[in-house]
């Protein structure tokens, strides 16, 4: 996968993170958002994994 992809995919990952994402703004159980959390951060690590590097808050969110 290229890196425009790959940083594409971890973008939304991020997004997925967000707290209130995440709760389905409260209304997702504490069970489900325990779970879906491990699983965003493991797919985050494969993506971050499959880069090489950590990318910078300006890869990630500033548009070129």
């Amino acid at each position: 996968m290229n890196k425009d992809t790959l940083l594409q995919r971890l973008r939304s990952v991020e997004c997925k993170l967000s707290p209130e994402n995440l709760a389905c703004d409260g209304e997702a159980s504490r069970g489900w958002v325990r779970k879906e959390g491990a699983r965003l951060r493991r797919e985050r690590s494969r993506i971050v994994a499959e880069l090489g590097y950590e990318p910078t808050y300006q890869e990630l969110w500033v548009q070129k």
